[in-house]
C-alpha cells in the first residue's frame, strides 16, 4: 500500500496496530508508531488508543504511561486500556490510583472499567474494595441487566472469600455461565462449605447445557472427597467420561486419585493413576497417602522408590504421607531413614506436621527418649502443637516415664495456662511420683489462676 500512491488514514493505522497487538508483534508496532509520529495522525485519538493498547497488551506499561500522559485528549477507552494493562501486569495498587485520577477528571466508569478493577481486587484478595466497587456501581445505576458486571462481581466475591454474596448475585442472574459457576464451585470446594449449593449449581449447569470444563469437575470431585460421597463422585466421573468438552488433564486425574483413595477405593485410585500418561508429584503423593492410610506400607514405599526412579522430586507433603504410613504400621526404622533422606538429600525443612507424626509414632512404640531427643534437636519444644504434647504426655504416662511426663505436662501448662486439665495433668504426674508438695502447689496455682471455675456438669432424667 505504501508503494502504491495511496495514503494511510486513521482507520488504516488503527487496524494494523490492532493486528500487531493481537499477534504480539511489538517491534513491528513500534515501527508503525514511528510512521504515525511523522504523519498527520500523531494526535488522532483512535490511533493513539491503538498504540496505547499495543504497549499495554505487550506488558510495556512504562511506554504506555508515557504515551497516555502525552495525550491531549483521553477518552474512557484510553483509561480502560491503562487500567486493564496495570491489572494484567499485577500492579493492583497502580490500577486503583489511576482509577481515582480518572474519577477526578470527571470520567464515568463502564462495565469494562469495573471488570479490570475487580480483577485487581482478586489479585490482592481485597474483599473490602470489591464491596466498595459494588456499591459504587449501584450508585451509578448499573443493574442486573449488566450481565458482564454481575458476572465480574460474582467471580470477585467468590475468589475473595465472600461466597454468600457470590451466591446472592448468582441467584439474581438470568443466564448461567461457565466463568461464574467455576468461580463459585471452586470457592465452595476450597472452603468446604455450602456443599448443597455446589451440587445445585452443577445440576443447573447440566440442565441448562452450559459449557463445562475440567476445573468445575475437579472442584466437584474435591467436594465429594470432603463429604465422603463416593457414589456421587462416581456419577461425576462417568459424566466427565461421556462429555466431549472435558479434558482429562493432570489436575483432574489427580482429583480422581485423591477422591478414590480417601474414600477407601484404593484399587480405583490405582487404576486412575495407571491411566495417566503424565504424572506430577501430587499424583504420586495422593496414591502413596492412600496406601499408607490402608496400612499397606510396602506398596507406599514401592511407589516412593518408583517416583524417585522416574525423576519426580518428592515434596514436604509426600514425606508427610510416608511418615503417616510408617506411623500406622509402626515401621520406626523405615521412618528414620526417610526422615534422614528428606533433610540431607532433598533439603526439605522439617515442618510441625512432620515432627508431630514422628513423635507420635515413636511415643506409641515406647521410644520416648528418642521422641524427646527429636523434639529438642528440631526446636520442637516451641513449635509443637498442644495436641501433640498431649499425645506425648499420654504415652509417657502409659509407659510410666515420670521424668518426661513432668516435662510434657509442664510444657502443656505453659502453652495453655487457662485450661484446668493441664494443671490436673501436672498434679497427677507429681502425685504418681509421690511428690505431694509439688502436686499441692500445682493445685494451688490452678485456684489462684481461676482455672478451677469450670462450668458444672448436669444430667436430665426423664
Amino acid at each position: 500500500m505504501r508503494r502504491e500512491p495511496f495514503r494511510a488514514n486513521d482507520f488504516t493505522y488503527g487496524s494494523v496496530l490492532k493486528s500487531c497487538k493481537d499477534l504480539g508483534c511489538l517491534k513491528e508496532g513500534m515501527q508503525i508508531h514511528g510512521c504515525v509520529e511523522k504523519g498527520r495522525f500523531a494526535e488522532n485519538l483512535v490511533v493513539r488508543s491503538a498504540l496505547l493498547c499495543l504497549s499495554a497488551k505487550c506488558g510495556k506499561m512504562e511506554d504506555a504511561r508515557l504515551l497516555f500522559e502525552s495525550m491531549k485528549v483521553r477518552d474512557l477507552v484510553s483509561w480502560n486500556i491503562m487500567l486493564d494493562g496495570y491489572t494484567e501486569v499485577s500492579t493492583a495498587d497502580t490500577s486503583f490510583s489511576l482509577f481515582q485520577l480518572m474519577l477526578a477528571e470527571g470520567k464515568k466508569p463502564d462495565c469494562y472499567t469495573f471488570g479490570s478493577l475487580l480483577r485487581a481486587c482478586i489479585q490482592v484478595n481485597c474483599l473490602e474494595m470489591v464491596s466498595q466497587l459494588h456499591g459504587f456501581a449501584i450508585k451509578l445505576c448499573f443493574g442486573r441487566s449488566d450481565v458482564a458486571l454481575v458476572r465480574s462481581l460474582t467471580v470477585a466475591y467468590a475468589k475473595c472469600g465472600s461466597l454468600g454474596n457470590a451466591l446472592k448475585l448468582y441467584d439474581r442472574t438470568m443466564k448461567v455461565d461457565l466463568i461464574s459457576c467455576t468461580a463459585i464451585i471452586t470457592g465452595l470446594a476450597q472452603q468446604n462449605n455450602f456443599t448443597s449449593d455446589a451440587f445445585d449449581i452443577f445440576k443447573e449447569m447440566i440442565l441448562m447445557k452450559t459449557q463445562m470444563d475440567e476445573v468445575v469437575v475437579s472442584s466437584m470431585l474435591k467436594i465429594c472427597t470432603t463429604i465422603a460421597s463416593i457414589s456421587i463422585g462416581r456419577q461425576i466421573h462417568c459424566f466427565a467420561l461421556k462429555s466431549s468438552q472435558i479434558r482429562f488433564d493432570v489436575a483432574l486425574r489427580n482429583s480422581l486419585i485423591d477422591m478414590y483413595a480417601k474414600s477407601g477405593e484404593i484399587e480405583d485410585a490405582f487404576l486412575a493413576f495407571e491411566e495417566m500418561e503424565e504424572r506430577d508429584v501430587r499424583s504420586w503423593t495422593s496414591l502413596i497417602s492412600g496406601y499408607g492410610r490402608h496400612g499397606n506400607i510396602e506398596k507406599a514405599i514401592d511407589l516412593y522408590n518408583k517416583m524417585e526412579h522416574e525423576g519426580i522430586k518428592p515434596n514436604d507433603v509426600t514425606f508427610l504421607a510416608l511418615f503417616s504410613a510408617c506411623s500406622h504400621t509402626g515401621e520406626t526404622e523405615i521412618a528414620w531413614k526417610i526422615f534422614d533422606t528428606m533433610i540431607n538429600k532433598y533439603g526439605i525443612r522439617v515442618r510441625e506436621e512432620h515432627l508431630s507424626c514422628m513423635v507420635d509414632m515413636l511415643a506409641r512404640g515406647g521410644n520416648l527418649e528418642d521422641a524427646y531427643e527429636l523434639i529438642r534437636s528440631e526446636n520442637g519444644i516451641t513449635s509443637l502443637s498442644s495436641s501433640t504434647w498431649g499425645a506425648f504426655l499420654d504415652a509417657c504416662r502409659r509407659h510410666e516415664n515420670v521424668q518426661l511426663s513432668q516435662v510434657s505436662a509442664a510444657q502443656l501448662l505453659s502453652m495453655e495456662p487457662e485450661k484446668p486439665v493441664n494443671y490436673i495433668n501436672l498434679a497427677s504426674v507429681y502425685a504418681a511420683n509421690e511428690d505431694w508438695d509439688h502436686a499441692l502447689k500445682t493445685r494451688k496455682l490452678m485456684k489462684e489462676a481461676g482455672s478451677c471455675n469450670k462450668a458444672p456438669g448436669y444430667s436430665i432424667v426423664y
